[in-house]
């Protein structure tokens, strides 16, 4: 069974499922046509998050977001 992932469309908020298999590749949504291009829907690496700039990496990020706390203390 192929593994598959779940974008929403920004343009119209649709769920569409994108195989694995084409992940990185363009998509296009199912409803509105809106072209989806994966590769640029989720960052490749971890994302460094300050109250500078938390609204813009976590709050408005369209998808789900997975964080890791720590503290040099």
């Amino acid at each position: 069974m192929d593994e598959n992932y779940v974008v929403r469309c920004p343009s119209c908020g649709t769920k569409n499922r994108i195989p694995a298999r084409r992940w990185g590749g363009k998509a296009v949504c199912g409803r509105c046509g809106n072209a989806l291009e994966t590769s640029r829907l989720y960052p490749d690496r971890a994302v460094s998050v300050s109250d500078w700039n938390f609204e813009a990496e976590v709050s408005n990020f369209s998808g789900a977001v997975l964080v890791a706390f720590s503290a040099s203390w």
